[in-house]
């Protein structure tokens, strides 16, 4: 077995076919290292920009009220993988604006960083793409004719004379075309790390490495499903332009038909999100037309001391009930999306290419879960800024203490320093994971389920005829 596993290694390395299917690769790999190496420093640029800008939103920040008036906002941070696999970097909002105010509604997503809404749906060149699509579509390059070829030149017929069982031959063959694709595959990555550290646009460390290693984990099992998938045609169309033509036809399906008609049954299996932005805009002003069909409205901080502000404590709960709805308005908006992404990501499953996908997006702490996890946090630090606000304002005995009405609120000064900053906590690997456990185990078992049809096609391949 190791003898036929170096044979077909060796054939592999001298074969024109390989070879330029390797330089195919590799210029894969290296548009991704030029493409990202812009991409990233865009980024990097963009970044210090929003948050110098965020700072100077902090620092004008003198008194309680004029910190109150502002609406904060919170910026996904970049994970500096996103070479590797994006995960709807290019397609989720990047950001959160956090009204403080009564007055300014609702939390809403928001987009900070550039980009084309005309383009932004379209595939970008990470390294998941370029194994999903070249890498797979290798597979069949190589492995069309790996059973086929042989059993119509008759070398087959003369290697199974040998006391060699077929499960070992098969085994010898997949193993040499894996690891034949996985030096592809890591050559390539190589070629992309240089080019994108060359350009400074990332720092190899510990981190980045396991992120690589990670990464070549999901792509050997999703090569491994492709490889086995063609061994198995091979094998049961018998002549190699009859296996070519099959293997082309499934890849076809499984790469581009399946993804491409998921989204259409997420559209129909799902009613599309209300807009939001009408219908809250509709509630606040329905709010403020009630309180002043009921007499209520603002007096001035003189005026409403005589009753310790009663009316204006009225009229901000009233807005905040307003404000919580709005909200919820926002969230239910936002789980109709999700709904929609659910179901075209539960059709995509069906395709070996996006169960790699979403599992690579696991492994690196990429896609829904990182989003989900960023808007949690941005509601939080909501929370924890006008907690920290309502403390300072309840410690000057001369407020009102109208929450969150600035004209009501402290005119005392307030140190900028003391305004809590926003600091993204990391999804850890276990809670990435928990999310990405069913594309793996997907991955996983279709690779195996094709591993069995190909050593059952092999089996029940006939030799004699």
């Amino acid at each position: 077995m190791g003898a036929l596993f170096l044979h077909q290694l060796h054939d592999h390395l001298k074969s024109l076919r390989f070879q330029l299917s390797l330089l195919v690769v590799l210029l894969f790999f290296a548009g991704n290292g030029v493409i990202y190496a812009w991409k990233m420093e865009r980024l990097s640029r963009e970044t210090a920009s929003i948050a110098a800008q965020h700072e100077r939103q902090y620092a004008d920040s003198r008194t309680l009220r004029q910190a109150v008036e502002q609406s904060y906002q919170v910026l996904c941070p970049a994970l500096g993988t996103e070479f590797m696999a994006e995960g709807g970097f290019n397609w989720f909002a990047d950001a959160y604006t956090l009204p403080i105010s009564q007055q300014g509604g609702p939390p809403v997503p928001a987009n900070l960083r550039t980009t084309n809404n005309w383009m932004r749906k379209f595939d970008v060149i990470d390294w998941a793409f370029i194994v999903r699509i070249a890498l797979s579509f290798l597979c069949i390059v190589l492995a069309y004719d790996a059973v086929g070829g042989e059993a119509e030149s008759g070398t087959l017929r003369l290697v199974l004379a040998n006391p060699l069982a077929r499960g070992r031959f098969l085994a010898a063959k997949f193993l040499a075309h894996l690891a034949i694709l996985l030096v592809a595959a890591v050559a390539g990555g190589l070629l992309s790390l240089l080019i994108l550290s060359l350009q400074g646009a990332i720092v190899l460390d510990a981190r980045l490495l396991q992120a690589c290693l990670l990464f070549l984990l999901g792509t050997a099992l999703y090569l491994a499903f492709f490889l086995s998938l063609s061994l198995a045609i091979s094998a049961l169309a018998r002549t190699a332009a009859a296996s070519l033509v099959l293997l082309v036809m499934a890849w076809a399906v499984l790469v581009v038909l399946i993804p491409q008609s998921s989204y259409l049954v997420g559209v129909r299996a799902v009613d599309p999100p209300e807009n939001f932005w009408e219908k809250n805009v509709r509630l606040m002003e329905e709010a403020r037309q009630a309180l002043a069909n009921a007499g209520i409205a603002l007096r001035g901080p003189e005026a409403g001391r005589l009753d310790r502000f009663a009316l204006e404590q009225r009229y901000t709960g009233r807005l905040q009930e307003a404000a919580e709805e709005a909200e919820q308005n926002v969230l239910r908006a936002d789980e109709q999306l999700l709904r929609r992404y659910r179901v075209a990501r539960s059709v995509n499953l069906i395709s070996p290419g996006f169960a790699f996908q979403y599992s690579v997006e696991a492994l690196l702490g990429t896609g829904l879960a990182r989003r989900q996890h960023f808007f949690q946090q941005a509601r939080r630090y909501r929370q924890e800024l006008r907690e920290f606000f309502r403390q300072y304002d309840a410690a000057d005995p001369d407020s009102p203490h109208v929450y969150f009405l600035p004209a009501y609120m402290s005119a005392r000064p307030l140190d900028p320093a003391l305004i809590p900053r926003f600091r993204e906590a990391p999804l850890s690997f276990g809670e990435s994971l928990e999310t990405g456990l069913v594309p793996l185990l997907v991955l996983a078992l279709e690779a195996g389920l094709a591993g069995v049809l190909a050593l059952w096609a092999f089996n029940r391949l006939d030799l004699t005829a």
